[in-house]
């Protein structure tokens, strides 16, 4: 009898293994012909939505588009705990790379089935590299430097420091740490006065200049939004903004000139990663490959008015010669500390709101 429940446990054992060979990583034995993606809603997802439809219609792939951000899409990540989680591919932010990354949560890059990946900036890609790894691909380099009203100023920004101006009093527009453009300004305020935001004396050093700031302060605006209205009107002269969003609305017809600072621009980077544990982890590999191509950056740069990646990116008339890329300019940009930041965050909006009197 043993031998008979022993021999029957083998063979069955056997046709699994054989089974699950034959089946290719889909459910029921099947190869996935789907891949999940995540983006940011609004204006980015109608960017990206033509390279998306042309990988469609070139691999026969289902791709399934949500929208959403970083917060929800972690949040749900976590839960998965890297066993299937909802998403084959998403589009990040530095701080939650990093924290996904530390909980485990993302894929390596397989650089094999990746292979424009050797085309990124090294410069970009050394901050997603851990233990001879790649945990993310580098996609749109946003930058944060200083937008202004040509036509208002009485004479144009080059540095922070020159928000400190007496002749811009009253039309200086500033954020709060909350949204993503104050903290990345006010980690740039420390950078451009030699400190960092780990040590508490430059941290003070840049709340007293906050706190001089406040004369020329008009409005303090938590997005994008706002801070076109702001500028449309001619309320605000000045406002530390992104340069993409700048380059946008000069070309709408705004007479609005960009400046990327002197002491430094700040890096707002979005940048590709694969789930660990990914359902259609072949999928997602062929989706990343066909977003970080050269072909794709370029449509995308074209579209959202941002510098890209890629090296190989060939870049429109209407950004050459305004929008600054390469590595010799993408090493020297600071880099928000996004693991002093989390921590200090409450606080250092506390303190905003005392020196600023910002909501």
């Amino acid at each position: 009898m043993k031998r008979k429940i022993s021999a029957l446990f083998i063979l069955s054992l056997i046709s699994m293994l054989l089974l699950s060979a034959c089946g290719g990583g889909g459910q029921g034995g099947k190869k996935s012909d789907t891949v999940v993606i995540g983006v940011y809603g609004g204006d980015w997802e109608k960017h990206i939505k033509p390279s998306i439809e042309s990988f469609e219609k070139d691999t026969g792939l289902k791709v399934k588009v949500v929208s959403g951000t970083d917060s929800e899409w972690f949040t749900k990540v976590k839960a998965s705990n890297g066993k299937n989680p909802p998403y084959d591919l998403l589009i990040l932010q530095p701080d939650t790379i990093q924290r996904a990354q530390a909980a485990g949560l993302l894929q390596a890059i397989d650089e094999k089935k990746v292979p424009n990946v050797k085309d990124l900036y090294h410069t970009v890609q050394n901050r997603f590299t851990e233990g001879g790894e790649q945990y993310a691909a580098g996609f749109s380099m946003g930058q944060l430097g200083i937008a202004y009203r040509k036509d208002l100023v009485p004479q144009e920004p080059k540095r922070w420091t020159d928000l400190w101006n007496a002749s811009y009093r009253g039309h200086v527009a500033i954020s709060s740490p909350t949204y993503s453009a104050g903290l990345q300004f006010f980690a740039g305020l420390i950078n451009a006065q030699g400190g960092l935001e780990s040590n508490k004396k430059d941290v003070d050093k840049a709340f007293n200049s906050l706190a001089d700031l406040k004369k020329n302060a008009t409005a303090f605006p938590d997005n994008p939004g706002s801070i076109q209205t702001l500028l449309e009107r001619g309320d605000a002269w000045v406002v530390p903004f992104w340069d993409g969003r700048a380059f946008s609305l000069e070309d709408s017809g705004l007479d609005l000139g960009f400046a990327y600072p002197e002491e430094g621009a700040v890096a707002a980077l979005a940048s590709w990663a694969v789930m660990k544990g990914s359902p259609n982890q072949e999928n997602a590999y062929k989706l990343l490959n066909h977003l970080i191509s050269p072909e794709v950056q370029s449509d995308f740069s074209d579209r959202t008015f941002y510098g890209m990646t890629n090296k190989k990116v060939k870049y429109s008339d209407k950004l050459k010669g305004k929008v600054k890329v390469g590595e010799d300019y993408y090493k020297n940009l600071k880099w928000v500390d996004y693991e002093t930041a989390a921590a200090e965050l409450s606080n250092w909006t506390n303190r905003w709101n005392q020196v600023l009197g910002g909501k």
